[in-house]
């Protein structure tokens, strides 16, 4: 995703949320779509209900604490889902494609900070304008449109980036964005489409086609970015300059799409399938004309 400061935009995905136009509240499916505590989770701990704290009857002169709006942020949890290495059901989002830009440190565009190091945070591919953006996996789409941040699992409320991009009259500089839950543990997120095909509570299957591939939001050319969110996963910590554009400290944790795509696929991108299968390669043909990637390291 490419990051721009105004608004941000993390290389491939610009990660200021915002939906069409100045539409309306982004739809929830359930009450873990937004990835935001509840109040039954607030009031617990640790599975046990929270005493209400005591009130000081002798001293009714005393205010009460300022209400707040605030939410009690997420503690941290241990990972239920499996690891990424070993997921099982992922394919590729767009078929014979070139890889721009991995998961990898980066100059610009980055959006987490892993070991001092600004990071761009999924997978950039492309093939042309207009290509199929296919579903990565089976899964139950929770949005799609340009208000998406409340889906990507920040800790804390994400929706002042949006509001601040729409005071100032600029929804439509934000990417067109799908999120689906995997119903794994994990949420794809597909980056700079064109169209999208699917609206919130569609069911897909791996394969279906859900968009199509393009360059809405501050990006250099048609692609896709594919990001991967692991939402019982550890706390990431958000690029420290985002605040100021209302973005939370951390986020659910990242994950390498090329942990979980075969780069043996039949559809993968060429460079990839040599490394897995040379003899398979044919090495003429439309497919070798493709721009090949630097190898993955």
């Amino acid at each position: 995703m490419l990051l721009a400061l105004s608004p941000v935009a993390l290389s491939g995905v610009v990660v200021v949320a915002i939906a069409m136009g100045a539409g309306s509240p982004p739809t929830t499916i359930g009450d873990s779509a937004t990835g935001r505590p509840t109040a039954a989770a607030d009031a617990t701990t640790d599975g046990q209900p929270t005493a209400p704290a005591p009130t000081d009857a002798a001293s009714p002169s005393q205010p009460p604490p300022l209400p707040t709006s605030t939410p009690t942020p997420l503690k941290e949890v241990n990972a239920r889902s499996l690891d990424p290495e070993e997921l099982t059901g992922y394919v590729w989002p767009l078929r014979n494609s070139r890889i721009t830009s991995r998961f990898a440190p980066r100059d610009y565009g980055g959006f987490l900070l892993i070991d001092g190091k600004p990071i761009h945070d999924g997978l950039d591919i492309a093939t042309f304008c207009g290509d199929k953006v296919r579903a990565a996996h089976d899964g139950t789409v929770l949005y799609a449109g340009r208000n998406f941040d409340v889906f990507l699992g920040y800790q804390g409320e994400p929706e002042a980036i949006y509001a601040r991009l729409e005071k100032q009259g600029r929804v439509r500089t934000l990417p067109i964005v799908i999120v689906v839950d995997d119903g794994n543990g994990y949420r794809s997120i597909y980056v700079h489409l064109n169209k999208a095909n699917v609206e919130a509570g569609d069911v897909v299957s791996a394969g279906d086609i859900i968009g199509a591939e393009g360059n809405t939001g501050l990006s250099t050319g048609c692609h896709l970015h594919y990001g991967l969110i692991r939402m019982d996963g550890t706390w990431q910590q958000v690029l420290p300059q985002l605040t100021r554009f209302g973005y939370p400290a951390r986020v659910r944790a990242r994950v390498d799409p090329l942990d979980v795509l075969s780069w043996g696929d039949e559809h993968a991108p060429r460079r990839l399938r040599d490394r897995v299968n040379p003899s398979q390669s044919a090495g003429t043909g439309a497919d070798a004309a493709t721009p090949s990637p630097s190898a993955p390291s």
